[in-house]
């Protein structure tokens, strides 16, 4: 671990998944976004994932990247790509995972899972970068 921060791994995948599934809990035990998720029209479906783009990577750069020391054969781009994607992927395989198991899909309907599924990725991928950010504290 010479540059600061470690080498993303098979194990930041569990991390993220288990951090989304923390934060997915969380959210899911509130009816309010279940509701929510009901209304949701396709506008409202872009900026949530447009935002939640932007919050993931505000958070992978600011809790990650900045520990980067050699950034000239890291770029941010590939450093990005490795950990969105695993923090995204996990945001949606936890979110499917919650709606099914609790009957969230009996409650909207299967015409609002997509609804669902991207009203619960938004936290769910946040809760996804708690890894990097636990990492960072020094105990």
């Amino acid at each position: 671990m010479k540059d600061g921060i470690q080498h993303f791994s098979r194990e930041d995948f569990f991390y993220s998944f288990f951090g989304a599934l923390f934060v997915g809990f969380v959210f899911m035990s509130k009816g309010f976004l279940i509701d929510i998720a009901k209304n949701l029209t396709n506008t409202h479906l872009i900026i949530i994932t447009v935002l939640t783009l932007i919050f993931t990577t505000t958070q992978i750069y600011f809790v990650g990247y900045t520990r980067v020391h050699d950034k000239v054969h890291r770029g941010f781009g590939e450093f990005w790509a490795k950990r969105f994607i695993t923090v995204y992927v996990a945001s949606i395989v936890v979110s499917l995972i919650l709606i099914y198991v609790y009957g969230i899909n009996k409650m909207i309907g299967s015409d609002k899972i997509i609804n669902a599924v991207v009203a619960f990725s938004m936290p769910c991928s946040l809760g996804a970068t708690l890894s990097d950010l636990v990492k960072k504290i020094k105990f």
